[in-house]
């Protein structure tokens, strides 16, 4: 029966309205966005002119580019802005002074948060300079931009520039003001899945290690588990070799290093970051645990000795994994305490149980027609001469 309505006006009734709506509605919205009154071409264009941005006078270019910046913080003036972005990059030309650089930055900022990162991120090139600048607000306000354009959504047409950021963050090692910033931006990119691309620069990233301040130290281990999180788990393992063999307790491989942080740095924070960057290296990971230990046996005898016998913390815990350490605060087998049942029974391969649990195991397996195995990693139990391995 028909109500006498229209396709149209019927799905309007039932309150949902058209394809061919929806798609006017989109329209309109966009362009009520994008939309400039006359007067607010004409006073962009005024700043974009010899009158003001590339004015002689120093203090008029600083006045035009305050002005842009706060254009920038309103929706739909950072949506016209963006479209036409080389005019403002020349406040970022090298000698320019600091007051306007510091002010396009944070423009450019505005407008990358806005949905526009992917334009901002085209214009990367102008960028550069800023990372070389002598002044270190500079620095820190260029290493911000390429944090925030990574986190929305143009890390991939920023990661060529990796290569600068990295260099921006040794060049303040050097003045020994280190900044946190090119870290951050680092972490960021990678964490957008340009892990690879960040892991170009990991032997010398570790500097930041070596740096006195604990947040440069926490910065530069949140780095690399941003890498490894970034799909570079492999190269990352690969590419973190030490040349140095003085660096960190004589630590001869990344995860070396990570594992000696963890331990004795004397901040807790730094420790904890440390753990959670050495569970991004293939080393750490679980089906592996039985080689790692065999590779490093220093680390492993050391980290038991460590941190047996006390109640213990995230970091232990996280070490303790990634080096498949059994404590042996309770059988696996029974789940009771290690100290009853005639106490605990250590096999070579590094685990625990109690010495009945296992003599239980061995008969249970041989009764199976088994050769008998560690519960755990399926280690042979016997050696040569049919004694338990311990």
């Amino acid at each position: 029966m028909s109500l006498g309505l229209g396709p149209t006006a019927a799905l309007e009734a039932s309150g949902a309205p058209s394809r061919w709506l929806r798609v006017r509605q989109k329209l309109s919205y966009t362009a009520k966005e994008e939309y400039t009154t006359p007067a607010e071409e004409q006073h962009i264009n005024s700043l974009y002119t010899c009158l003001d941005l590339c004015s002689k006078d120093g203090e008029v270019r600083h006045k035009a580019a305050e002005a842009l910046a706060s254009l920038c913080k309103g929706e739909r003036l950072a949506k016209a802005l963006a479209g036409n972005l080389p005019p403002m990059l020349r406040g970022l030309k090298a000698g320019e002074d600091a007051p306007v650089k510091l002010a396009i930055l944070g423009a450019l900022r505005s407008i990358a948060e806005k949905n526009d990162a992917i334009a901002v991120a085209q214009h990367s090139y102008a960028l550069l300079p800023c990372l070389k600048d002598e002044n270190i607000l500079v620095q820190r306000k260029v290493s911000a931009l390429y944090r925030v354009l990574a986190e929305e959504g143009a890390a991939a047409m920023v990661a060529r520039d990796v290569t600068s950021i990295m260099h921006c963050f040794e060049s303040t090692q050097a003045s020994n003001s280190s900044l946190s910033a090119p870290l951050e931006a680092l972490a960021a990119i990678a964490c957008a899945g340009e892990g690879a691309a960040v892991a170009r620069v990991v032997e010398r990233l570790l500097i930041g290690l070596r740096d006195p301040r604990p947040k440069i130290r926490c910065g530069t281990c949140t780095t690399m588990a941003a890498i490894g999180r970034g799909g570079a788990k492999e190269l990352l393992g690969y590419l973190g070799l030490v040349e140095d063999p003085e660096a960190i307790a004589n630590a001869g491989t990344l995860f070396e290093m990570l594992v000696c942080v963890a331990l004795d740095d004397k901040d807790e924070t730094v420790r904890l970051a440390a753990a959670d960057a050495l569970r991004c290296l293939p080393e750490a990971d679980p089906d592996t645990c039985d080689e790692t230990r065999q590779r490093f046996p220093k680390l492993v005898e050391r980290v038991r000795k460590l941190y047996s016998g006390y109640a213990k913390g995230e970091t232990e815990e996280i070490l303790l994994n990634a080096l498949g350490i059994t404590t042996g605060e309770a059988c696996v087998i029974c789940q009771d305490p290690l100290h009853l049942d005639g106490g605990p029974l250590e096999l070579r391969c590094g685990h625990i149980f109690h010495k009945k649990c296992c003599e239980s195991w061995i008969e249970w397996v041989k009764r199976c027609n088994r050769t008998p195995s560690c519960p755990l990693c399926r280690a042979h139990i016997f050696d040569a001469w049919g004694k338990i391995n311990k």
